[in-house]
């Protein structure tokens, strides 16, 4: 069982340095899956039109608190998919920067895109500028059209770089301290 208890003594980093990245919904998946923290089970959302899956392996960093109020959400770019309840060391590369309506305002939603090292495809990945030329667009068009199938407006807006995203990771890390003070 993946409750909130157990998720609450998983920090945000591994003993490495690296960024804990849980994956609620693997690469490839036709179905957007979440996690019930109060249950400790994963939950079926929505299924995704045909044609449509999951870019890259999708989830939170756990031991943060975005801007959005829930944990900071990662996108993983591995070779294949990772299974659901997976927890796996990442470095920042780049950040998805979106804003999408909530309650007719628009609100920062911004993903976090992370390698794990030891990756066979992207583990030599450091920097925004190592990923495919098309790989952030390719990620805000899932985004785009995930959200137009739940009926929400969405706005991408220009990537950022690794510095920035190490730095979007730290302050989430640093707001959930704050919180739990």
């Amino acid at each position: 069982m993946i409750d909130a208890e157990h998720l609450a003594r998983l920090p945000a980093r591994d003993e490495n340095g690296l960024l804990h990245a849980f994956i609620e919904c693997p690469k490839g998946n036709t179905h957007k899956i979440d996690l019930d923290k109060n249950l400790g089970i994963f939950r079926w959302a929505i299924e995704l039109p045909e044609g449509l899956a999951f870019p890259a392996n999708f989830g939170f960093i756990p031991a943060t608190l975005a801007a959005d109020g829930d944990a900071l959400d990662v996108m993983v770019l591995t070779g294949g998919p990772l299974p659901s309840g997976t927890v796996v060391g990442i470095r920042p590369v780049a950040i998805l920067r979106m804003e999408q309506e909530e309650g007719g305002t628009m609100v920062r939603n911004d993903r976090l895109v992370g390698v794990p090292p030891l990756s066979q495809t992207f583990g030599h990945i450091e920097r925004l500028d190592d990923l495919r030329e098309t790989m952030m667009w390719e990620l805000g068009v899932f985004f785009r059209t995930y959200n137009e199938l739940i009926d929400r407006k969405i706005s991408i807006l220009e990537p950022g770089d690794e510095r920035e995203a190490a730095a979007l990771a730290e302050k989430a890390i640093a707001a959930r301290d704050d919180k739990n003070g």
